[in-house]
């Protein structure tokens, strides 16, 4: 099914999640919430606050 644009003049955005971003948590077994742009990837709830923590530690360490 085709989706709309959000915005742009050549956008890239959709109203509607892509098929292959849907399905389980890509670091547990868990079914995934949503797709995390940082990882790359679907992630679980729980996965993705991990990984926030993990991923803004990360950017503390290297612009300290």
């Amino acid at each position: 099914m085709p989706t709309k644009a959000t915005a742009g003049l050549k956008p890239c955005a959709t109203t509607e999640e892509p098929i292959e971003n849907t399905g389980g948590c890509g670091l547990c077994e868990a079914s995934a919430d949503g797709y995390d742009a940082a990882y790359g990837g679907s992630l679980c709830r729980e996965c993705a606050d991990a990984f926030g923590a993990l991923h803004s530690d990360l950017r503390e360490v290297r612009d300290a």
